[in-house]
């Protein structure tokens, strides 16, 4: 009996704790901010760039030759980070140069026509058929004459004739090849000339992309943040971890991405100041003004460990725009104050 009880208060003692965690998660006692008195509203963030942080990896997979940035290195626009083995692209590039070069020089061909000797060649061996022709032809006339009078045989004759039907197609062959090589291009035979050459810079052009792929260039002006590859590595686009991680830290002030819970979400609005501190930097203080706001709600990505937080609530990304960010790090933790008092006040008033 001692037995059975003991365990009917230990489960009740079990739900009991679990009852008050759950509440303490759901609803806490104070709501999340620094100074409920001055109507601010407290967020975690992170301090970034310009633009947010940037993954880069090459287009295609190969080993790295060449590293050419270190991080904390200013880079502008289009400069070279990474270099691949390019080595098979750069002779795919000179083949598909030869054959737009090739295909080029078949259609000029196909323009010019025949050389000079071709067509003489053929006007010399026409003539010379229609002479054997002319001969044939007259021996045929004296067979004739022969045969009527029964001077020579029926195949005599009949030979002369089939070699005058012979010298005839002869002719007629030699003939038309001297107009074949005479004669103009043809449209269609042009149009395909054409089709070829641009089939063939077509080529060109993708083997050319194919080499620039080699080349991991920085889209835009920033800072290096970190270098993931070294030469002799294998990188390429599925590769785990990202060949450079940039962020334009040079184009305009610091921003601080901030994580507003639910709460609170619905009050922020751009144009309000912000002041932003961070644990290395416990004497100073950061100021700036919400430029930016998410229009939809997200998981929660950044803890604060502060007693009140709550774990199951959704977090609205908020940017601001800092006056002056010098000794922040791209990445580090702050705590951000949003001074909400203006909506407050308008809120009274609109209700009005």
């Amino acid at each position: 009996m001692l037995k059975f009880l003991f365990v009917i208060a230990v489960m009740a003692l079990v739900a009991v704790l679990g009852f008050v965690i759950d509440a303490q998660s759901r609803a806490p006692a104070v709501h999340p901010r620094l100074d409920s008195a001055t109507l601010s509203i407290y967020a975690p963030g992170r301090v970034e760039g310009a633009s947010p942080e940037t993954e880069l990896r090459p287009q295609l997979a190969g080993r790295v030759v060449r590293v050419l940035v270190a991080d904390g290195d200013l880079v502008e626009e289009g400069q070279l980070l990474v270099e691949l083995d390019d080595r098979q692209y750069r002779h795919s590039v000179a083949l598909a140069a030869a054959d737009v070069e090739l295909a080029e020089a078949q259609l000029e061909r196909l323009l010019n026509g025949a050389h000079h000797e071709e067509r003489s060649e053929a006007a010399a061996l026409f003539r010379a058929k229609q002479a054997e022709l002319q001969r044939a032809q007259l021996e045929w006339q004296r067979l004739s004459g022969l045969r009527q009078a029964q001077a020579i045989s029926q195949q005599q004759a009949d030979n002369q004739r089939t070699l005058v039907e012979a010298l005839e197609a002869e002719v007629a062959a030699a003939k038309a090849r001297l107009d074949h090589l005479e004669a103009a291009a043809r449209p269609d035979e042009v149009r395909i000339a054409k089709a070829r050459i641009e089939a063939a810079r077509a080529r060109w052009e993708l083997a050319k992309v194919d080499l620039e792929r080699a080349q991991l260039r920085a889209p835009t002006r920033g800072q290096i943040l970190d270098v993931g590859v070294e030469p002799g590595e294998l990188t390429g686009p599925d590769a785990p971890r990202p060949a450079v991680i940039m962020a334009d830290t040079i184009s305009g002030p610091l921003r601080v991405r901030a994580f507003i819970e639910e709460l609170d979400a619905p009050r922020v609005q751009i144009g309000m100041t912000a002041v932003v501190t961070a644990d290395g930097l416990p004497d100073r203080q950061f100021h700036g003004r919400v430029v930016r706001l998410s229009p939809r709600m997200s998981p929660k990505q950044i803890r604060s460990d502060r007693p009140t937080e709550r774990f199951d609530t959704k977090t609205r990304e908020v940017w601001i725009e800092l006056h002056s960010g010098e000794g922040l790090v791209v990445g580090l933790p702050v705590d951000v104050l949003i001074d909400a008092k203006d909506a407050a006040d308008r809120a009274p008033a609109e209700a009005r």
